[in-house]
């Protein structure tokens, strides 16, 4: 062997080391820049992710938000609705036995409550002439006035220390929650 032939032998040897090498350096150097950006999208994808997360669960949470204000819309409407109707069939029975009863019965328990038949009792200009034969008809002492009301009696004792307020304005407020529970559980 010639010295020429040994020295192409070592260089053809060292180029396929080199060769080996090289094709271990590319891979691993374009194996590092994968994961790199591997790495970098999978943490742009992880954010996406919790944005889209956030805007769902926002979503949901405006949605929610949104029935129920037009279910409480709704429940206050057919309240309204109720307390409408109650004073449409009151106006329907003005003048009624049945209402002159109520009217009596209203009186007779506030001067009950009293405890006295010498009152001031107020009544709705419409109801005025029938609350004036009530307290006739049941020795009423007193004086009898208009007060801006729909239905219904106030009464009060002549020193004004004791009043009992028998307007249906009142007594609905007072029935309100009672009312409010009646409606939301008879339409669930």
């Amino acid at each position: 062997m010639s010295l020429f032939e040994d020295l192409i032998r070592a260089k053809i040897a060292e180029l396929e080391e080199l060769k080996k090498n090289l094709l271990v350096d590319i891979e691993t150097r374009i194996r590092r820049e994968a994961y790199a950006l591997l790495n970098k999208f999978t943490g742009q994808i992880t954010s996406v992710e919790s944005e889209v997360t956030l805007e769902r669960e926002r979503i949901i949470y405006e949605a929610l938000v949104n029935s129920r204000r037009k279910i409480a819309e709704t429940y206050e409407n057919l309240l309204k609705d109720l307390i409408d109707a109650v004073y449409s069939e009151i106006d329907k029975i003005r003048g009624t036995e049945r209402y002159v009863k109520f009217l009596t019965f209203l009186i007779q328990n506030a001067i009950n409550y009293i405890q006295s038949r010498d009152v001031i009792i107020y009544t709705s200009p419409k109801d005025r002439g029938v609350v004036e034969a009530i307290a006739r008809s049941l020795g009423i002492t007193g004086l009898i006035s208009e007060r801006d009301m729909r239905v219904g009696v106030v009464v009060t004792s002549r020193d004004g220390s004791v009043t009992v307020d028998y307007s249906l304005e009142t007594i609905v407020a007072n029935k309100l929650e009672e009312l409010k529970h009646l409606l939301y559980l008879g339409i669930q």
